[in-house]
């Protein structure tokens, strides 16, 4: 898979179970059998991506949500969808 930029339609892979942990989301991934956790940042991100969304529109809902700058927000965000990408978390459309 090509490196996620702001353009991709990612969305979550449909083999990972997630649950909430106090603000905390732990997930797993069934075919893999591997385990991941992800803070509040990152269960918001999780829970934007149910459907296909546009990585700059997700960046941008985050923006107004956190305000965070958007050079900030979007390197961040990119490293974590690149990185949930490489161990099968997310999908492309």
């Amino acid at each position: 898979m090509n490196d996620i930029i702001l353009e991709s339609v990612v969305h979550r892979a449909d083999t990972v179970m997630a649950s909430p942990v106090d603000e905390d989301l732990i997930m797993m991934d069934i075919d893999r059998g591997m385990y991941y956790a992800l803070n509040t940042v990152g269960s918001s991100i999780w829970e934007r991506l149910a459907q296909p969304l546009k990585v700059v529109d997700l960046c941008t809902q985050l923006q107004q949500y956190y305000q965070v700058d958007p050079a900030t927000c979007e390197a961040h965000v990119l490293a974590l969808l690149n990185d949930m990408a490489a161990n099968g978390l997310l999908q492309r459309q």
